[in-house]
């Protein structure tokens, strides 16, 4: 296995809270999507699946200090995301703390993960890697932002 995988591994890794601890509060379904919102989920799942699966392909080498300086900088995006989850699992599970603000970032569960495959595409000098974070950044960034513009509206919820 090519150790590049630990990559997608980290970032996944808080994702399982959602099995265990799923989120209270959930708002209502949107009853319509707009021709741009199933686009953009599409272009989504299409940078998930990719930047996902890519890292796999590549090894893990750390070799001079820009390496060196990149890895601190994933290192600092998967702590915040971490940290947004471990916010999520410990106050209360609300849904809306999936998509809330943290320290004047906008959905930062969403903001995260692109920096750090941005960042990871950087260390594997992966074209193919930017590109899928490129796709993931537009198409999570964007889904999320719309699930955060529902959340917060006082909208009928469900238990």
């Amino acid at each position: 296995m090519q150790l590049g995988g630990l990559v997608t591994i980290f970032v996944l890794l808080p994702n399982l809270l959602m099995f265990f601890l799923p989120p209270t509060s959930l708002p209502a379904q949107a009853s319509e999507k707009s021709s741009l919102s199933v686009f953009m989920e599409i272009v989504e799942r299409a940078g998930q699946i990719s930047a996902f699966v890519i890292p796999f392909f590549y090894p893990l080498k750390i070799q001079g200090s820009l390496e060196i300086a990149i890895l601190a900088g994933m290192i600092l995006a998967l702590f915040f995301y971490y940290l947004n989850w471990a916010r999520y699992a410990l106050q209360g599970r609300s849904f809306r703390l999936l998509y809330q603000p943290c320290l004047g970032i906008p959905v930062p569960l969403a903001i995260s993960p692109v920096i750090y495959f941005l960042l990871a595409s950087a260390l594997f000098h992966s074209w193919f890697l930017l590109a899928a974070a490129i796709v993931l950044g537009v198409g999570h960034i964007y889904v999320s932002s719309l699930v955060w513009q529902r959340a917060r509206a006082p909208l009928e919820t469900v238990r």
